[in-house]
Parts: structure tokens; C-alpha cells; sequence
């Protein structure tokens, strides 16, 4: 096999699996790599790095007209730069991805306004401020609770919140 012929096959096959990653996804990820509390998609950066060092040997040799060992150093130096621009690329891609949703968990603690009035063992709603947005939500309650009293969330269940009156916990 001559060495024009390993870059084609390293150009092929690193162009192939790259699309396949890219495609399917998931598939690659037992190359992925946990590096600063985010997974590193290694599988897409490694088919790049192989695409680009069968290109550059090719360019090496075509373009250039380098021998072997200059072919070499231009598929090494276009494979590593472009496997790290890939990684780049993959990390500003991976910044982008939204965060974790919205969990009613974290409003225990937050204080609220009664919207419509909670009498004890029915559900009224609540507007609890959280996050830079007003959120209506259904409510339960211990206590009988008026429209526009201040209450503090106190738990949540399935998709309700507990609340109890705010004076009534600054007292206790």
C-alpha cells in the first residue's frame, strides 16, 4: 500500500465516521471524556483529527509535492490544528446548550402573593417572583389564606406547592 493510499483510506474513513457521529450522535460517546463538570465529545474530534491528517498528507504530497516525511509533518500539523479547532468548535457548541430547567424545588424558602384565595385542604394560586419571572402556581394550604396575602413556600408535591401565611412564619 503506498503512503497516498493510507491518506486517502485515513481522509475516507475519518470523513465517514465523523458524519455518522454527527448523525446518530449518541453513538460515539464511549469516546467522550468528562473535563471541567462537561462531557468532551472525543469521538466527532478524533474522526476530525484523522480527516484532516489524511488531507494534509494528500496536500503534502499533491500540492506540495513533499516527500514522505514532509507529506508526514503537514498531515500531523493539519490533523492536531484541525482536531483542535473541531474541539473548539465543539466546546462553544456545548456552552450554548440550555441549562437545567425550571424545578418548583427551588422555590421553598421564596415568598409569594395569594392570587386566589386557599381554604384549608383546596387548592388556590399563588404568584411566587422567582428567577426574573412571575410564576402562577397552584397552592395548598393548612390555613385559610386571603387574596393578597403574602405567603412562603413551605414544600412541593407532584405539581403543587405547600405555602403558609408569611407572618405566621416569622412568628414561629
Amino acid at each position: 500500500m503506498t503512503l497516498e493510499a493510507a491518506y486517502w483510506i485515513a481522509l475516507g474513513a475519518g470523513l465517514g465516521f465523523l458524519v455518522l457521529a454527527l448523525l446518530l450522535g449518541d453513538v460515539f460517546d464511549l469516546f467522550d471524556i468528562e473535563l471541567g463538570g462537561s462531557d468532551l465529545a472525543a469521538g466527532p474530534i478524533f474522526f476530525a483529527t484523522v480527516a484532516a491528517f489524511g488531507a494534509g498528507g494528500l496536500l503534502g504530497i499533491k500540492a506540495f509535492e513533499f516527500g514522505t516525511g514532509g507529506s508526514i509533518y503537514v498531515g500531523l500539523g493539519t490533523g492536531l490544528s484541525m482536531g483542535a479547532l473541531t474541539g473548539l468548535l465543539f466546546s462553544a457548541l456545548r456552552r450554548q446548550e440550555a441549562g437545567d430547567g425550571f424545578e418548583l424545588a427551588k422555590l421553598i424558602g421564596a415568598r409569594g402573593r395569594c392570587s386566589v384565595a386557599i381554604h384549608p385542604g383546596q387548592v388556590g394560586r399563588v404568584i411566587v417572583p422567582y428567577g426574573g419571572m412571575s410564576r402562577s402556581l397552584s397552592a395548598r394550604s393548612s390555613d385559610e389564606i386571603a387574596v393578597g396575602d403574602e405567603v412562603v413556600v413551605k414544600d412541593v408535591v407532584g405539581n403543587t406547592i405547600t405555602v403558609s401565611r408569611a407572618d405566621a412564619t416569622s412568628n414561629a
